[in-house]
């Protein structure tokens, strides 16, 4: 089954580092996919993190170790791929738990943006997440063309 996340969702953390999944995000995710959640920091410079289904995580881990696991980079990119990885759930009011150090890592204290990725979920500060969308060096227009292979006339 493959699961399509869409919208960006705002939430908070409490103190105790838990969020209020929103209904209409949680709602898109499969009923299966809900008590097996991974969470983890994003693999470029962005300080988000990133909410995986279970399905999701693992297929990424399959991905990554049916290389040559000879190569050293392949090792050393698994390990770093999973470094700070944590298996995370719903608790009976919705909340997920972000540990405590992916939640420093990320810059997180309270207000949150849920950007739905695809198959998966970015967590950002929303600070951080403002400032990402106002200091990209790319417009969408010049992204759309050369990602998409738009027409050039």
């Amino acid at each position: 089954m493959e699961i399509t996340l869409s919208g960006e969702f705002d939430s908070t953390v409490d103190t105790k580092g838990r969020f209020l999944m929103p209904a209409l995000l949680k709602k898109q995710l499969p009923q299966n996919e809900l008590e097996q959640l991974w969470l983890n920091r994003s693999i470029d410079n962005t300080r988000c993190l990133v909410l995986y289904p279970g399905t999701v995580w693992f297929r990424e881990l399959k991905r990554i170790y049916s290389k040559n696991r000879y190569n050293p980079k392949v090792e050393t990119f698994g390990r770093l791929f999973q470094a700070g990885a944590a298996p995370v759930s719903f608790d009976s009011s919705s909340r997920v738990l972000i540990p405590k150090k992916l939640l420093d890592m990320a810059g997180i204290q309270k207000d949150i943006v849920l950007k739905a990725a695809f198959d998966r979920v970015e967590i950002w500060s929303k600070e951080a997440y403002e400032d990402y969308l106002s200091n990209t060096p790319f417009s969408l227009e010049q992204l759309a063309a050369e990602v998409m292979g738009g027409d050039e006339d």
